[in-house]
């Protein structure tokens, strides 16, 4: 069972070894077992023709998919993409978007997953379905 003390540790350690993150603005604002929320900005540096570029639809899915898989496995794995579908329902034009993920089912070595992109209005904007590898993390070396 994932405790709320590594629940805390998963949101500092993703945000550490994750920078991409902020290149594309995404902030993770909530995580719980098997659930993740991200919310972002439509800036203007990420649009292509004055829409959302795809990609970034496509990253904050991936992560909120990713966050919500690895804490059922955190701290003793992490998990990787493996597959990720997309449907891209609407463009989104402006405005703070938000990403709800969860893990439907947590296997030995592969997490499935799914996720949701809203955009302002609370209008769905894309779906994703994403399988990843649970990953084991090696313990810290001791310090001597």
């Amino acid at each position: 069972m994932t405790s709320e003390l590594h629940l805390a540790e998963l949101r500092q350690f993703m945000t550490g070894v994750v920078p991409f993150w902020q290149t594309l603005g995404l902030e993770l604002k909530e995580v719980a077992p098997g659930r993740a929320v991200f919310e972002a900005v439509a800036l203007p540096s990420l649009m292509q023709n004055k829409l959302l570029h795809g990609g970034v639809l496509a990253s904050i899915a991936d992560s909120a998919c990713a966050v919500a898989a690895i804490s059922l496995v955190f701290p003793a794995s992490y998990a990787t993409t493996i597959n990720l579908q997309l449907s891209y329902l609407k463009p989104v034009t402006q405005g703070r978007f938000r990403a709800e993920g969860r893990c439907l089912k947590a296997g030995k070595n592969v997490l499935f997953c799914d996720a949701m992109v809203f955009d302002e209005q609370q209008l769905l904007v894309c779906t994703a379905t994403s399988q990843l590898l649970a990953i084991p993390r090696k313990p810290p070396e001791a310090k001597g």
